[in-house]
C-alpha cells in the first residue's frame, strides 16, 4: 500500500457511478456500456484497487504492481503468474470527484488485446 498514492490524488472516496466500455481492436460496438455502482475507500485509492478490471476477465485474479501517483496521474500494471501469462497497463486520471482512464490487456496465451475504459463519477457517501 503507498500512502503517498492517497496523498497525490484528489479523489474524494466515497459511493461513485462507473461506466465500463469494453474496445476490441479493428472492432466497433462490441459491447453496450456497463453501468455499476461501487464504494470507493480511502485504502482503495492508496492500493490502486478502486481502479482495477471491472470488467468479466482472468486479468481480475492477476496482481496490480508498479502503482504510481502524481498530480492527479496514476499508472500501474497487471501481471499474471504462469505460461502464457496475460498483462495490462492502466493509465487514469482524477478529479476531487471523478476519474477517467484506461486498461489496455494483452490477454497472454490467447493473443488478443483489448482495452477497458473505465469513466467514474462520485454520487454520495458509500452507505
Amino acid at each position: 500500500m503507498l500512502p503517498i498514492a492517497t496523498q497525490a490524488l484528489d479523489l474524494s472516496p466515497g459511493l461513485y457511478q462507473i461506466e465500463i466500455r469494453i474496445a476490441l481492436p479493428n472492432v466497433q460496438n462490441v459491447a453496450s456500456p456497463i453501468m455499476i455502482t461501487q464504494c470507493i475507500t480511502a485504502e482503495d485509492i492508496a492500493s490502486g484497487r478502486a481502479f482495477f478490471v471491472l470488467s468479466d476477465n482472468p486479468l481480475q485474479a492477476c496482481d496490480l504492481v508498479d502503482y504510481r501517483a502524481a498530480k492527479n496521474n496514476f499508472t500501474y500494471r497487471v501481471v499474471c503468474p504462469g505460461p502464457n501469462r496475460g498483462s495490462a497497463f492502466a493509465e487514469f486520471q482524477t478529479t476531487t470527484e471523478t476519474y477517467r482512464g484506461a486498461i489496455k490487456m494483452n490477454m497472454g496465451g490467447k493473443n488478443m488485446t483489448m482495452s477497458e475504459t473505465q469513466l467514474g463519477k462520485r454520487i454520495g457517501n458509500c452507505p
